[in-house]
């Protein structure tokens, strides 16, 4: 979802960041400990001419660093508020996936897990070669598609574990299952 330019980012991160910087109390502290530790770094160090300058090379390279982090911080940020606006948007409508196609999902999957059980033993999709079981294993693709962005932005491993712990709960129906991958108010986003 890259579809921030760099001319939007260097509008928010130059002035308009700048301003709001100048106004923060914590970031002025941090600056003040920061000059601080810097004046007694230069002060005590007692490096030489070329250290000074191996110093400097590797303060410049961390600061772009730094930087870069804190650009696609902000483009993340930005990409997951413009999917969790998108996703309430969609859900006033009606959603894209809907309750009842994901129930639907819920129930293609349980089939597919049976059928692996079945003719190989076991539900691991991660050692199987190529073929027919492999392709309906796909169902487990499109219903990370389509869960909400409440389980989404849980993080990936997060996202993983909650995905199995919702699909592989064989106490509830795949009614309810579906449920809460669907919808963004339930008991998942906690």
């Amino acid at each position: 979802m890259d579809f921030i330019t760099d001319e939007f980012i260097f509008a928010r991160t130059g002035e308009p960041l700048e301003a709001r910087l100048r106004k923060s109390e914590r970031f002025k502290g941090q600056v003040q400990s920061l000059h601080k530790a810097s004046k007694a770094f230069s002060e005590d160090s007692g490096l030489s001419e070329k250290d000074w300058k191996l110093y400097d090379r590797l303060e410049s390279e961390w600061t772009k660093y730094n930087s870069a982090y804190g650009e696609e911080s902000y483009r993340m940020g930005f990409e997951d508020g413009v999917r969790l606006a998108k996703e309430r948007e969609i859900r006033v409508k009606g959603s894209v996936l809907s309750v009842r196609d994901m129930t639907h999902l819920v129930y293609m999957y349980d089939a597919v897990k049976k059928l692996n059980k079945l003719l190989l033993g076991a539900w691991d999709i991660h050692d199987r070669g190529c073929g027919v079981l492999e392709e309906l294993d796909r169902v487990c693709d499109v219903i990370e598609d389509g869960i909400c962005a409440e389980i989404r932005l849980q993080g990936e491993d997060e996202m993983h574990e909650l995905l199995a712990d919702i699909l592989d709960n064989r106490e509830m129906s795949p009614e309810e299952r579906a449920e809460r991958l669907a919808e963004p108010d339930g008991e998942q986003a906690v």
